[in-house]
């Protein structure tokens, strides 16, 4: 009986059948179009949920930090100051009672409520300022500087009453009315016959630059000379160099015609006028009417006699 045991064992141990048999054929993947499409359609699906998900976790988030944000802006405007003071700064003759009629602040106006943009853009909008500076200077004031234009000649131009007003002339041609300058400085500058466009329009004017060089050469050279000068005529300059023919014309109290070459050299123009003045005082001061300093290498000077003379 013990050998038929040992035979019955080996045989349930070594026969055709194993665990693998035990368990069944293994199930092979369907792939039908059918099916596949099914799997795809699942796949859409769990994508779909997890975008959709990960847009909710990002809007919670945004909320959250805009919420945070609010708060910290309210917690740090929550404390602002009224402004206390104006610190007023120019470098011209601006005075400090004038910003009362350019910018308007409400007492009791904040710090932070304060708009120093809208401040800039209304001070800049005056002709007489050529840039503003706006600043808050914590805990209460706030700080204004100016840079002015600087007149370098008088026009005078009608009102609507028809009565003649004096404007100011500034390097950049810009035309102001001029507030704070002192009158002596104003006496000092000659009147403007401004350039006539063929439209029949003086404005805009244009080279002042370069006729305000001519100025500052004569004032700083011979400021006797400059000292003289009333009218500073355009007619025939129209601020472009590159044209022929364009002079500067000086009506003065010694000589009623001056004329310089707008694009030659002022200093030697200068020079030469200085010598021709001279020179006609040492033969008994013959009365002048016009020296025409534009030739090249040489300038003409008519007399009151009719005479013309070439130096």
């Amino acid at each position: 009986m013990i050998g038929r045991q040992k035979e019955k064992s080996a045989s349930a141990a070594d026969g055709a059948q194993s665990w693998r048999d035990l368990a069944g054929p293994r199930r092979s993947r369907v792939n039908s179009p059918q099916a596949r499409r099914r799997r795809r359609a699942q796949w859409l699906r769990l994508g779909l949920a997890l975008l959709l998900l990960g847009g909710l976790l990002a809007a919670a988030v945004a909320v959250f930090r805009m919420q945070d944000a609010e708060g910290t802006e309210r917690s740090i405007a929550a404390p602002s100051r009224p402004i206390e003071r104006i610190i007023f700064d120019t470098d011209g003759v601006l005075p400090e009672g004038w910003l009362g009629s350019v910018i308007e602040l409400k007492a009791g106006t904040g710090m932070m409520e304060a708009d120093i943009h809208a401040l800039k853009a209304a001070l800049e909008a005056e002709a007489q300022v050529k840039s503003a500076r706006v600043e808050r200077v914590f805990p209460s004031s706030l700080q204004i500087v100016i840079e002015e234009r600087t007149p370098v000649l008088r026009l005078a131009v009608a009102g609507p009453d028809g009565k003649a007003r004096q404007k100011l002339v500034a390097r950049d041609g810009t035309i102001y009315d001029g507030v704070g300058y002192p009158r002596s400085m104003l006496a000092n500058l000659p009147f403007l016959e401004p350039y006539r466009h063929p439209q029949g329009a003086y404005l805009p004017l244009e080279g002042i630059e370069r006729v305000a060089q001519l100025l500052e050469s004569a004032r700083r050279e011979r400021p006797d000379l400059f000292a003289t000068w009333r009218v500073v005529s355009l007619r025939h300059y129209s601020g472009d160099l590159d044209l022929p023919g364009q002079v500067i014309e000086i009506r003065s109290k010694l000589v009623p015609r001056i004329i310089f070459g707008a694009a030659a050299d002022f200093g030697r123009q200068l020079d030469r006028l200085d010598y021709i003045l001279a020179y006609v005082r040492q033969r008994g001061n013959p009365s002048m009417e016009r020296i025409d300093l534009s030739l090249r290498g040489s300038a003409a000077v008519q007399f009151t006699s009719g005479r013309v003379g070439t130096f």
